[in-house]
């Protein structure tokens, strides 16, 4: 061979070398992206490796809720202006079973609704989400009624709870800053 095709073969070469090495990389880089296992020829990678299982595929991939639960506070508006003294908080759940009373069995899907005012919800994994009295109120419907509300600012909260009080993982809030007015005459 002369030295001209074999530097042509050279380039060739290096570059799928290259190229292939550069999307292993990126492969690598992303932390097993595939859903499914990688395959040779139709066999499971696992199976051309010795002292692993042909089943288990080679990277295993939590797949997320397809449908989470959620809650939207629709009523007050973000930033919005409110009356002093009364304000009813209400919202909307989806993919989620509001159920009545505490101290039910733990049961996925459903639970009841945390109310806050002033506060950030509690969010510890297997701790109850209650704050100090007087700033929340458990409830397994999708309005909660705060009397005495003072003018200024304040944060309305609320979060979804399993039947023992403890947050959902991963907790499930929304919160709404308002300001308060009072009211004339």
């Amino acid at each position: 061979m002369s030295a001209g095709i074999v530097s042509r073969n050279m380039q060739k070469y290096g570059r799928l070398i290259i190229t292939g090495s550069l999307l292993l990389i990126v492969l690598l880089g992303t932390g097993c992206s595939s859903p499914l296992p990688i395959s040779l020829a139709g066999e499971s990678l696992q199976s051309q490796v010795p002292g692993t299982a042909a089943t288990t595929p080679p990277c295993i991939r939590e797949n997320p809720a397809p449908n989470p639960a959620s809650v939207f506070i629709t009523s007050p508006e973000f930033d919005g202006g409110i009356g002093a003294g009364m304000v009813t908080v209400t919202v909307q759940v989806r993919n989620f079973s509001l159920v009545n009373g505490t101290g039910r069995p733990v049961t996925p899907g459903e639970g009841h609704i945390i109310y806050f005012r002033d506060v950030t919800p509690r969010t510890e994994s297997g701790l109850p989400a209650k704050t100090q009295p007087g700033t929340y109120q458990v409830s397994y419907n999708t309005s909660c009624t705060w009397y005495n509300v003072t003018p200024g600012t304040h944060t309305f909260s609320v979060e979804l709870v399993t039947n023992d009080n403890t947050p959902l993982e991963p907790a499930v809030i929304d919160a709404v800053d308002v300001t308060a007015v009072a009211q004339a005459g």
